[in-house]
């Protein structure tokens, strides 16, 4: 058999829905291919995975019709235990894929419903426990991981199976940058030298763009393409919200028809451009600042205050180790570090959710420690990082009703501010969708909606970007440029370095639950050799202060 997967006329309905997820799908999936699923939220590239498995319709119900094949077997007239030993598949959310207390236990936990060898199993594990960089949590509860952690033990728990083809829902949403790579690179390897075949959705294609041998594009439900890389990018270079690396979306606005897909060879194209420059060689930028501690506010007054800031776990884990830290109304501010470098401990101390071991925490004034997470959520408003805990309404206008009934805002604003985080994050077609029936995606908007609907004057998000694709991405970024410059202050804890290059001024970078660089966006993203952003790689040592793609091309086209 020359084919792993074969999809024919696939069309589908979720129950009680009139308009179909997907239309018409027809797709093969080769031995050893890497495929790149690409789209907007909500055009059906989860349902397209899930499809692959037998999860639809066998979990999630619905009308289907046409056919999926995989190894020659029938999804529908299959069990799903049957085919998902051939096809594994790591959702989005990893919170709805753990099931027990214990990370090592939780990745044994497939090996053991198959009865696999006690010896085979304990070697499967730990293969797999030292390439994922997971030994460290051997002893920890599963309930105590960071979001990344978590979504780390989930794929751990389905390479561990041996799949033929890995099917993987945006797997490195809660990862940082470092782990990112190292996991995609393990897929590129498993690909490349097993054979496994690859089907990954992912909205933050940088990461991932260089790996793939072939890109499906949906919209709506359809395949609107189906083809090489190359080929992608040089369709869809014109259009303003695709989804293409920034190093590639620099080079073609340049219109010359070069669309360099890597930074290796982003910078070759440069250094061309460079050279032929006025006919002169440009020199090059070898400088390189050094993280300060930010100043840009010392006339400002201080919205918070963390000062000897401690927290200690239950367990031991010294989450937070004697954090300093001043943030003034008005500033705009991303936190970024390694998955359990302590950021989300953090911010939670910001609305009482946590109270410090040590030292203190003050919001405007207010000891947080002191007061009820209802009184500080009305100044600090906060979105974690599983939207879906925060939803328990039956549609998304009573869940942002609900939200300013309890943030006491007055009835009369209500329909204004409803409408307008609706259309920020382009959900105006959700309004009255329950939100338990929609993508992960749809569902992350709707708990960001939550929190921007009522406006409070300090504005934490913790990682806001996950599951949502750049044209919402860059409604997003221009909401928060426009909130922070009427007065607001914006906190973002964020692994999506574009995201956070767009938006923020200052820049704070954690590890071991400590602050090693807190400064300017550019001091500190352009000092950091994997925590930077992809145009500020490709540029390095020409022009090092290049972060954003906006400046990026500003650079270029004055070589020009």
């Amino acid at each position: 058999m020359n084919e792993v997967i074969r999809v024919e006329n696939l069309t589908y309905f979720y129950p009680e829905q009139n308009e179909y997820a997907l239309s018409g799908v027809n797709l093969v999936i080769e031995p050893g291919e890497f495929v790149l699923l690409l789209g907007s939220s909500g055009v059906g590239k989860s349902t397209l995975l899930r499809s692959l498995n037998g999860l639809v319709p066998h979990f999630y119900g619905g009308r289907i019709s046409g056919s999926v094949l995989v190894l020659g077997k029938d999804t529908i007239s299959s069990e799903v235990n049957e085919i998902s030993r051939h096809v594994g598949m790591v959702f989005q959310d990893p919170e709805n894929q753990l099931i027990t207390e214990n990370p090592i236990r939780e990745i044994a936990f497939g090996l053991e419903n198959i009865g696999l060898p006690r010896l085979q199993m304990k070697k499967r594990v730990e293969e797999v426990t030292v390439t994922l960089r997971l030994a460290d949590l051997r002893e920890k509860k599963t309930s105590e991981l960071s979001g990344g952690e978590k979504q780390k033990i989930a794929l751990a728990s389905v390479l561990v199976m041996h799949p033929q083809v890995l099917a993987l829902d945006e797997p490195t949403s809660q990862l940082d940058p470092i782990s990112a790579d190292e996991f995609l690179a393990i897929l590129k390897s498993l690909n490349e030298d097993l054979g496994i075949s690859v089907v990954i959705s992912e909205h933050r294609v940088e990461r991932c763009f260089q790996f793939a041998d072939r890109i499906i594009f949906l919209e709506k439900g359809k395949v609107v393409f189906d083809g090489k890389p190359s080929g992608f990018a040089k369709l869809f270079s014109n259009t303003s919200d695709a989804p293409l690396p920034p190093v590639t979306r620099v080079f073609a606005s340049l219109g010359n028809g070069v669309m360099p897909l890597t930074v290796k060879d982003g910078r070759k194209v440069l250094m061309d451009i460079c050279e032929s420059s006025s006919g002169n060689k440009i020199e090059r930028d070898s400088t390189t600042r050094k993280a300060q501690p930010w100043s840009g506010r010392d006339n400002a007054t201080r919205i918070l205050e963390a000062s000897g800031l401690w927290k200690i776990y239950g367990d031991g884990t010294e989450a937070l180790k004697g954090i300093d830290l001043e943030i003034s109304e008005g500033e705009s501010l991303a936190i970024i570090g390694e998955n359990g470098s302590g950021k989300t401990t953090l911010v939670k101390h910001f609305n009482g959710l946590l109270k410090p071991t040590k030292g203190k925490v003050m919001l405007r004034g207010i000891d947080t420690s002191k007061q009820e997470v209802k009184r500080l959520s009305k100044i600090c408003g906060m979105l974690g990082q599983n939207p879906s805990a925060q939803l328990m309404f039956d549609t998304t206008e009573e869940e942002l009703e609900q939200t300013l009934k309890a943030m006491e805002v007055p009835r009369e604003r209500w329909s204004e501010l409803i409408c307008k985080v609706l259309d920020i994050l382009g959900i105006e077609n959700l309004r009255n969708a329950n939100p338990i029936e929609l993508s992960c995606g749809e569902r992350e908007r709707i708990a960001l909606a939550t929190v921007l609907v009522y406006e409070p004057p300090l504005l934490v998000l913790d990682e806001p970007t996950r599951g949502i694709d750049s044209e919402t991405k860059g409604k997003l970024s221009s909401y928060l440029n426009a909130y922070n410059a009427s007065g607001n202050t914006v906190i973002v804890v964020t692994h999506d370095l574009e995201f956070a290059s767009m938006f923020s001024r200052r820049v704070v970078l954690l590890a071991g639950g400590e602050i090693i660089a807190d400064g300017e966006k550019h001091e500190v993203l352009s000092d950091s050799l994997f925590f930077t952003t992809q145009v500020n790689r490709c540029f390095r040592g020409i022009s090092n202060d290049v972060v954003t793609v906006e400046e990026a091309l500003e650079f270029v086209r004055s070589l020009q």
